[in-house]
């Protein structure tokens, strides 16, 4: 075999995408068996097509700035470059060159997605758990104002406004820490999206335009009703504040295959796409898409609503994928679960709203938090007990007897050894994102909640108790 036959063989058989190209011009020689693959083209797709230019190279200007470097230096080295595959996916791949004379240049390729995606989410998760630290910390002081307020015959609107905003911080946060409690239900997104026309209209203004483009026939979804709705509200704010006028488009669809670019591995989803044709965005805010407390929106502005939706889609079990160049717009692709076959039977719900005189125990470590708890079940006629830690619960309960009702932050063997004072002991958690709580399969209630969510809970819980 000559030397020309076994650097043939080699070549078509390497694990790398290999390409010998033209160096003035990119027009691909020959490609081996594992870039055919990797670019999901006809090998006679790729013949003759230059290697920087559309339709394999996705962003051409950076594929062009590689070619100057190589044809300047005679040397690529890793060199991280979109490639468009023949599905019409993304792939980022990683391109080595070398110079080997005769106007001919060898490329060696690597798909590098999973790495990128791989350090996006390490990334996302420290950030998460920042994001946690700091709802963690705010919400025991907002709670305790927000419901101290309520409280009041006559609550100042300053104060009211203040606990209405901070409240909306709280949320962001725990969506940005993927802590945001789902309740799914089987959802007809066609129908949700329509509900929301006039809504998105009036919060865009008169010179962006709403056009909804609803598939025929796409499947219904499970998740939650009031975050799909806050997904598309904070798009929308994004569009309104990137542009004066234009478009603001909303499609649906089913994709009965996973997308690669987005990690959905497979499966049946409905497709939310949320695109406008605003400005789109720069390289510093694409690298920052959605990190908490980044914005580009100048002084006093949180930055969160990108990483609210990140989260909110993650909790609800889909997957977000963007697009966005500068003077092209922005889109982003929603990928969410279809629902199993079948309705699926809603809970009861208790109408009630008279208070039995039933025994709550309450144990919340906020001194203030525990004071306006205990006060609001106290006026709709409950009798509290409260306590500050779980050592201190248990021994009102050996001192008192057992309550009809726990109301406790998730603590280490409290539910349990409470319960065993009183079989069938009703228990709710707060704090209902956490781990514990919902592994303990008690009632739990996210922190922060709304008093009548709380009085709701108390009413189901002792409903029938005897």
């Amino acid at each position: 075999m000559s030397s020309g036959e076994i650097f043939a063989a080699a070549f078509e058989a390497a694990s790398s995408g290999l390409l010998l190209v033209e160096k003035s011009t990119g027009r691909v020689f020959a490609a081996n068996r594992a870039f055919v693959k990797l670019c999901g083209r006809a090998r006679s797709q790729i013949m003759g097509q230059s290697f920087w230019e559309a339709p394999l190279a996705a962003e051409p200007e950076a594929a062009a700035e590689a070619r100057t470097e190589l044809n300047a230096n005679g040397r690529l080295e890793n060199t991280a470059l979109p490639l468009e595959t023949g599905e019409g996916s993304l792939l980022l791949v990683e391109v080595s060159g070398q110079d080997v004379g005769g106007e001919r240049v060898f490329l060696e390729l690597r798909d590098i997605t999973g790495r990128e995606g791989a350090r996006l989410a390490e990334r996302l998760a420290a950030e998460r758990q920042m994001a946690s630290r700091a709802a963690g910390e705010f919400a025991e002081l907002q709670e305790a104002l927000q419901s101290a307020a309520k409280m009041l015959s006559e609550p100042a609107a300053p104060l009211q406004k203040a606990c209405e905003r901070a409240e909306t911080i709280v949320r962001e946060l725990r969506a940005c820490a993927g802590e945001l409690s789902a309740q799914p239900e089987r959802l007809q997104l066609n129908e949700l999206v329509d509900g929301m026309h006039l809504t998105l209209q009036r919060r865009l203004g008169p010179d962006i335009e709403v056009l909804l483009e609803l598939g025929e026939d796409v499947a219904p979804v499970r998740a939650d009703a009031a975050h799909l709705r806050q997904i598309i509200l904070n798009l929308a704010t994004n569009s309104r504040e990137a542009m004066e006028r234009g478009f603001f488009r909303i499609q649906t669809r089913n994709s009965q295959a996973g997308d690669p670019v987005v990690g959905t591995g497979g499966g049946t989803y409905a497709v939310l796409t949320i695109s406008d044709d605003g400005p789109g965005m720069d390289d510093q805010s694409w690298e920052h898409l959605y990190e908490p407390f980044f914005t580009t929106k100048g002084h006093g502005q949180r930055g969160l609503g990108l990483a609210a939706v990140h989260g909110m889609v993650r909790q609800n079990g889909g997957h977000i994928w963007a697009q966005s160049e500068p003077g092209l717009g922005t889109t982003f692709e929603i990928y969410l679960p279809q629902c199993e076959a079948g309705r699926a039977a809603a809970a009861p719900r208790e109408q009630a709203d008279r208070a039995a005189v039933r025994t709550i125990l309450l144990m919340e470590p906020n001194d203030g938090l525990r004071g306006v708890v205990s006060s609001i079940l106290k006026k709709r006629g409950y009798r509290v007990w409260p306590a500050r830690e779980a050592k201190e619960a248990l021994e009102i309960a050996k001192a008192q007897g057992a309550p009809d009702l726990l109301i406790s932050e998730p603590a280490a063997d409290l539910a349990k050894r409470m319960a065993a004072l009183r079989p069938g002991l009703r228990i709710l958690l707060l704090n209902g994102h956490s781990p514990r709580a919902k592994a303990s399969g008690a009632a739990t209630l996210a922190k922060p909640f709304e008093l009548e969510a709380l009085l709701g809970k108390v009413r189901e819980l002792l409903a029938d108790v005897q």
